[in-house]
């Protein structure tokens, strides 16, 4: 049975979703194909039909997560006035529904010393959006009249804060430990 090109791309972005979902919650290594193409609703036979290697799937699940991230935070900035951006976004990243979520996070923070691990391409394309949240701190830095050089720094601790807010031995602590973190980022 032949299927028509919009259904084949509508299978590659559940599959994608799926991916990226399961990648941040359960990390590279944690999950196989079968398991992606089951939760997308496809046998794990198409999977070639759509991406060439389980490599390219990671690599443009990993990339989407990170656009989806960068998006949301982006529109949360855009709709505060610039002196209350990076504000809105630190306070969003160390928020309570991303430290409750790896799946709908940040990769950053999801899958954190892995991604050092993983193939010098797919290395490559998560160090390019690295650069846009950067850049999206730098520009939060901007409207407080503050060092735009503090902005890689900012975003090391936030995502270290939150990899260690999910170690703590409950939500609430986790929490505490992100409001502290979100403190001494905005201080």
């Amino acid at each position: 049975m032949r299927y028509s090109t919009d259904h084949k791309e509508r299978s590659r972005e559940r599959i994608l979703q799926e991916a990226s979902v399961l990648l941040r919650r359960r990390g590279v290594d944690g999950v196989g194909l079968a398991e992606i193409m089951r939760h997308a609703g496809l046998t794990h036979g198409g999977f070639y039909a759509h991406f060439p290697s389980r490599e390219a799937l990671v690599a443009e699940a990993l990339s989407a997560a990170l656009d989806h991230t960068i998006g949301r935070l982006r529109d949360l900035a855009a709709a505060v006035p610039p002196e209350k951006r990076l504000a809105k976004v630190v306070r969003s990243y160390l928020s309570r529904p991303h430290l409750d979520d790896p799946g709908d996070g940040c990769v950053f923070a999801a899958l954190g010393s892995d991604i050092a691990r993983l193939p010098p391409e797919t290395r490559e394309r998560l160090r390019l959006h690295h650069e846009r949240l950067t850049a999206l701190i730098a520009e939060g830095l901007e409207g407080l009249g503050r060092p735009t050089e503090q902005a890689p720094v900012i975003l090391a601790t936030m995502i270290g804060s939150l990899t260690m807010a999910r170690l703590m031995p409950d939500a609430e602590a986790g929490q505490r430990l992100l409001t502290e973190a979100a403190t001494a980022i905005l201080s």
